[in-house]
C-alpha cells in the first residue's frame, strides 16, 4: 500500500506541475512612452496659441493709438482757461525783457501742475501757448464777435415781441347768446295725411284698434281718395262688428269713385253679413271689372246668384271663370248646378263629371256630386 500512495502522490506532483506550467501570464505593456508625448503635443498647442494671442493683442494695441491721438486736440478746449495766462505772458515779455525768462516759466509750470495732470496732456498746451506767442494777432482776432442782437438787444426784442403777435391766433369773436325762435309751419292736406296714417298703422301693430281707427278716419278727412286707408277703416270696423258704420265709409269712397271693384266686394259683403243677399248682388252687378284679377268677385256674382234663383246669370259668370280656370273642380260644379236648375240635364251631367274629374271638392260636395250623377244616369 505503500508503494501505492508514493505512486499516487508522484502522480499528484506531477499534475500540480503540469497545471502550473500551462498558466499563460500576460506580459507587462509599457505605457508611459505614448503619454509622454500627447503632454508634449498640448504643451506644443498652447504655446502656439498663446503666441498668437500675444500677436493679436499688439496688433490691437498698435490700432488704438491713433485713436488716442485723434482724440487729444478734441480735448485741448478744456484747458482754454490757461490760455489768458499765457497772453498775459506774451504781453509782459514786449515791455521788459528780463522777466521774460522766469513768467514763462512759471506760468508753465503752474499751469501745467492745474490742468494737465499727465505729460500727454500737457504738451498740446504747450504748443498753443507758443503758438500764441508767435502770433499775438491772432490770439486776439480769436475772441469772440459780439452778434447784432447782442448789439441792439432792445430792438430784436421790439422783433420777437411783433412776429409773436402776428402768429398768434386772432381772439375770438364773442358769441351772441342763442335765441329760441318758434315758428309756425302749416302742413298740407298730403302731409297730414301721412302723418296720420303713419301713427294709424303704428298703433294698428301695437293691437291699439280704437286708436288706429280714430287714425284711419283722420286720414280720410285730410285724403278722401285714399283707397288703402278706407279698405282698412272698413276692415277694423267689421272686425269690430261695427257693419253699418263699416258700409257707410265704404259707400262715401264709392261715390268718390265707382269703378272701385274691391269697395264694392266688401259692400257685398257687409251686405251678405246683415242678410241682405240681393243689395250685395246689386253691388256686384253694378259694375263688371277685369275677370282675371278679379276672381273672387265673379264668384260672389255667381254664388249670389245662384242662391237667389238667377240660373242663367250664374251659369254665365261660371263659364267666365271657367275660361280663366278649366281645371277648377268647383266652378264645373257650379255650373252644373246652373243648369240643372235649368232643366239642361245633359249639360248639368258633363259638368258634374268634369267636376268629379277635376276634384279639389269638399267630402259633402263630393258626396252629393255622386249621388246626382247616379240620379241623372239611371
Amino acid at each position: 500500500m505503500s508503494v501505492i500512495n508514493q505512486m499516487l502522490k508522484d502522480l499528484d506532483r506531477r499534475q500540480q506541475e503540469a497545471e502550473g506550467a500551462a498558466v499563460y501570464v500576460a506580459p507587462v505593456r509599457q505605457q508611459g512612452w505614448w503619454m509622454l508625448v500627447l503632454t508634449l503635443l498640448c504643451t506644443l498647442a498652447l504655446g502656439i496659441l498663446g503666441w498668437r494671442t500675444w500677436i493679436f493683442w499688439q496688433q490691437s494695441l498698435r490700432a488704438s493709438l491713433p485713436a488716442a491721438q485723434v482724440e487729444a486736440p478734441r480735448t485741448a478746449p478744456a484747458v482754454a482757461p490757461s490760455a489768458p495766462l499765457a497772453v498775459v505772458a506774451t504781453t509782459q515779455a514786449v515791455s521788459s525783457a528780463a522777466p521774460v525768462a522766469k513768467v514763462p516759466a512759471a506760468s508753465a509750470e503752474s499751469t501745467a501742475a492745474r490742468v494737465a495732470p499727465s505729460a500727454a496732456e500737457q504738451a498740446p498746451a504747450d504748443e498753443a501757448v507758443l503758438a500764441d506767442e508767435g502770433n499775438p494777432e491772432e490770439a486776439l482776432g480769436d475772441e469772440t464777435i459780439p452778434s447784432d442782437e447782442e448789439l441792439q438787444p432792445d430792438l430784436y426784442a421790439e422783433l420777437a415781441a411783433e412776429q409773436s403777435a402776428e402768429e398768434a391766433p386772432a381772439p375770438a369773436a364773442p358769441r351772441k347768446p342763442g335765441i329760441l325762435k318758434i315758428e309756425t309751419v302749416e302742413l298740407s292736406d298730403a302731409e297730414l295725411a301721412t302723418l296720420a296714417e303713419r301713427k294709424a298703422t303704428t298703433a294698428m301693430a301695437k293691437g291699439r284698434m280704437q286708436e288706429a281707427q280714430d287714425g284711419y278716419y283722420e286720414v280720410l278727412a285730410h285724403d278722401p281718395h285714399n283707397q288703402g286707408a278706407r279698405e282698412q277703416l272698413a276692415g277694423l270696423l267689421y272686425g269690430a262688428g261695427r257693419l253699418t258704420e263699416a258700409a257707410q265709409v265704404l259707400e262715401e269712397g264709392l261715390r268718390l269713385d265707382p269703378a272701385q271693384a274691391d269697395l264694392r266686394l266688401l259692400l257685398a259683403r257687409v251686405a251678405i253679413s246683415v242678410g241682405d243677399r240681393q243689395k250685395a248682388l246689386d253691388w256686384l252687378t253694378g259694375y263688371q271689372p277685369d275677370i282675371a284679377s278679379n276672381l273672387d268677385y265673379y264668384a260672389t256674382w255667381a254664388g249670389l246668384a245662384q242662391e237667389l234663383g238667377q240660373p242663367v246669370q250664374a251659369s254665365e259668370m261660371y263659364v267666365r271663370l271657367l275660361r280663366q280656370q278649366p281645371d277648377q273642380g268647383r266652378w264645373w260644379l257650379g255650373l252644373g248646378v246652373a243648369e240643372d236648375g235649368q232643366g239642361h240635364r245633359q249639360r248639368a251631367l258633363d259638368a258634374y263629371r268634369n267636376a268629379q274629374l277635376h276634384g279639389n271638392l269638399g267630402e259633402a260636395s263630393t258626396q252629393w256630386l255622386e249621388q246626382r250623377i247616379g240620379q241623372l244616369t239611371h
